[in-house]
């Protein structure tokens, strides 16, 4: 019931930021993120769950080893389309930021809640917050990466809005795209808002500092 109520919020409060973030576009980043992940909920965790922790470590390694294995033989074959997976990450961050904005919300909460209960170990606490802090972190990235070409009026033919040369092109402003840090001056001024970068280091602070915590409490219970 407990995490049925987290989807339903995570579902509800995601849907409502899509809309304040994208308007009417949210409804193609709901379709393309929300879809699958109703179906991976309802046919792949029952799955997972059924299965002992220890063939659930096996599966996950075999998983694993196929991924990396299916794209290093298409990086070797195929250079160009090994980038596929990291493009579908790019969009799937891009268009579902919303939807884990409001799921790093709802892991703090829980995480805060098992730091008060006093029969959940330190290694579930520890866990928990690194799940918060990783969706934060990638939320954070997904919505700095919305801003890249925010200031072109055709992103196609990298024309900029305001600023125009005499033949009507982009004038150039001698700038340039970075993806870490986050950062498009092509147009002239910074188009990602500047408390994502320092918001994406904090993150990545207290995600080593959760990770730690968790190894540490993983070694004592043994």
């Amino acid at each position: 019931m407990k995490r049925a109520a987290a989807a339903a919020v995570t579902l509800v409060g995601g849907t409502a930021l899509a809309f304040a973030a994208f308007g009417e576009g949210a409804l193609n980043s709901l379709f393309l993120v929300v879809v699958p992940g109703l179906l991976v909920a309802v046919f792949v965790l029952p799955i997972w769950s059924a299965v002992r922790h220890g063939g659930r470590r096996r599966i996950g390694w075999w998983a694993a080893a196929l991924l990396g294995a299916g794209l290093l033989l298409l990086a070797v074959i195929e250079p160009r389309y090994a980038l596929l997976p990291v493009l579908a990450a790019a969009l799937f961050l891009i268009l579902g930021w919303p939807l884990t904005a409001t799921a790093a919300c709802v892991m703090a909460v829980v995480a805060v809640r098992s730091v008060r209960s006093s029969g959940l170990t330190a290694r579930r606490t520890w866990a928990r917050l690194s799940w918060a802090w990783l969706l934060g972190l990638l939320a954070t990235y997904g919505y700095g990466l919305t801003r890249l070409d925010a200031g072109m009026v055709d992103v196609k033919d990298r024309v900029c809005r305001f600023d125009f040369d005499a033949s009507g092109g982009a004038a150039g402003s001698g700038g340039e795209q970075s993806l870490l840090p986050l950062s498009d001056t092509l147009c002239g001024a910074d188009t990602v808002p500047g408390f994502v970068n320092p918001l994406l280091a904090v993150f990545a602070v207290l995600l080593a500092v959760s990770v730690a915590g968790y190894i540490r409490a993983r070694r004592r219970a043994r």
